[in-house]
């Protein structure tokens, strides 16, 4: 009996060394070296809980994955994303001119600082190979991999070098939208060109739900959603904290700032109306119906956020003196004479990188535990201000 066990044990721990070089897809490691068309090579699979722009189908050997409201406004992109050392899959017609990649991505374009934290997040910053503009970028995982030379800035002016894209012939260029006809030429070129729109989801949650999105072309969703989901649950937490304070007791919340003679303000069904909602605040232009930024005219804003209590989310302003050096009317708001403006400037690279559009993307929990500090400082005593602060007299 004791040499059948050791003889068991053997063939087992033999199978699965054998097994091992066909590590399964979701570790983000390995080719396929002996495919067998039965096998399901993604076990950890990944559904969308808040995001609503993308989505993925799962195939034994391949995802194909759908953004619905592309960069350009036009109908959804689709993008096949094919396990390495798979044969090419005989896809339906409707995917025929869909582009293929071979996953996991080992070269990796990114044109936006926002994705940065995404990769420090996954552990796989030695994926990109490429970034728009380094200067903006604050993960300093990534400045580090920059500066050891692994990465090449391919549009340091706001221009995109597609001569040294192509050259460089990268798995990815991950988009955020804009530089349409660089864009174009890329794809031309046999260049797939991803778009990333995190950016237009209309809550904090389903922005930071993107970390999925790019862990599909990774293959790294078991740590996805395992990181996910804790940022979720802690974001829950604090909602919950205000979740039952009446109106009476909620500060009224102004945003934006004076630009080219119009009030920029975040829209009242953009993910910022959403966090100040869940941080026990009311937003004064919560019936606008714009899900991004808008603007409207001075007046409207002085007519509605007069007498607002708390102003966020407005300008790197160093002082109040500053502010009204910018513009004198904004000494007509409640919240400027109360000395109840706050900016997220608390991290700022030299370059100009603000560390609450790459982080905060994927830490709204820790957005909202900041909002929470300022509206209801009693109820955050355990946090500590991550990205905000006060704007000071002079």
């Amino acid at each position: 009996m004791l040499r059948r066990s050791i003889v068991t044990l053997v063939i087992l721990l033999t199978t699965g060394c054998n097994r091992s070089s066909e590590t399964p897809a979701s570790s983000g490691t390995g080719c396929i070296e002996r495919y067998e068309p039965s096998r399901d090579y993604f076990p950890e699979k990944i559904t969308p809980e808040f995001a609503s722009n993308f989505s993925v189908e799962y195939h034994n050997s391949y995802k194909v994955v759908s953004v619905r409201r592309p960069s350009d406004g036009g109908a959804e992109n689709k993008y096949v994303l094919l396990q390495c050392g798979a044969p090419a899959p005989v896809l339906p017609a409707e995917l025929s001119n869909v582009p293929t990649v071979t996953i996991p991505i080992t070269s990796l374009f990114s044109s936006s600082a926002t994705q940065m934290q995404v990769l420090v997040d996954l552990e796989r910053v030695s994926a990109l190979k490429g970034v728009g503009q380094a200067r903006y970028i604050t993960a300093e995982p990534v400045m580090e991999w920059i500066r050891q030379g692994h990465v090449t800035e391919y549009a340091p002016n706001d221009v995109i070098d597609t001569e040294m894209v192509i050259l460089k012939s990268p798995s990815v260029v991950m988009s955020s939208g804009g530089y349409v006809e660089a864009y174009a030429a890329l794809r031309k070129a046999g260049i797939v060109v991803v778009d990333n729109m995190d950016w237009q989801e209309p809550s904090a949650l389903a922005r930071a739900e993107w970390l999925k999105f790019m862990a599909l072309f990774l293959n790294e969703e078991a740590s996805a959603r395992r990181k996910f989901d804790a940022i979720r649950d802690r974001y829950m937490v604090l909602k919950e904290r205000t979740a039952h304070i009446p109106e009476k007791d909620r500060p009224r919340v102004m945003t934006g700032i004076v630009y080219r003679g119009m009030f920029e303000i975040a829209g009242g069904a953009s993910y910022v109306s959403r966090l100040i909602s869940d941080a026990g605040g009311i937003y004064v232009w919560s019936d606008n119906t714009a899900a991004g930024g808008t603007s409207v005219d001075l007046e409207s804003q002085i007519t509605r956020a007069a007498g607002a209590d708390i102003w966020i989310n407005g300008a790197d302003w160093k002082s109040r003196k500053a502010m009204l050096a910018e513009e004198r009317r904004y000494k007509e708001f409640k919240a400027f004479q109360r000395g109840e403006v706050w900016s997220y400037n608390r991290i700022v690279t030299p370059g100009g990188g603000y560390d609450y559009w790459s982080r905060g993307v994927t830490r709204p929990d820790l957005i909202l535990g900041d909002l929470i500090k300022i509206f209801h400082p009693e109820l955050a005593r355990d946090h500590e201000f991550v990205w905000y602060k006060q704007v000071p007299a002079e």
